[in-house]
């Protein structure tokens, strides 16, 4: 009987599986992974039904435009003079009262959180948001 010897027998890794197991692993984190370019959130806004009553009236609305056009009691201001708008709302709404902010669906939603904080800041606690389409 012959017995091998440790110098006579080769060492040998087979890597054809570990090649096998390798692509395996591409392909699914390729099929997984989510390619996409566009990585803004896509909120479909619900409508109002009663957005033309309710906004002739109450004398505590303030509407955003997708424009960025903000209107109170027939004035206008862009987004930029959020300041002349906060201080202007400040001396004329009753803080007790709902202030009701009036959002067109294509508005971007930064615009809406910086008004709403700044009225926040003055003391406004109870506001309610309405979106509307042209």
């Amino acid at each position: 009987m012959k017995f091998y010897n440790n110098k006579d027998r080769a060492l040998s890794i087979e890597i054809t599986p570990l090649i096998d197991i390798v692509f395996l692993l591409v392909i699914f984190f390729v099929v997984t992974s989510k390619i996409e370019t566009n990585q803004y959130l896509t909120l479909d806004l619900p409508k109002t039904e009663s957005f033309a009553s309710t906004v002739l009236n109450n004398t505590q609305n303030i509407i955003l435009l997708d424009s960025g056009k903000l209107i109170v009691n027939d004035q206008e201001f862009s987004m930029t003079e959020i300041d002349l708008l906060i201080a202007g709302v400040n001396a004329s709404f009753s803080k007790s009262e709902v202030v009701i902010l009036s959002i067109e669906s294509k508005a971007y939603h930064e615009w809406v959180i910086a008004l709403m904080d700044a009225l926040q800041q003055l003391g406004f606690q109870n506001l309610q948001i309405k979106t509307y389409n042209d």
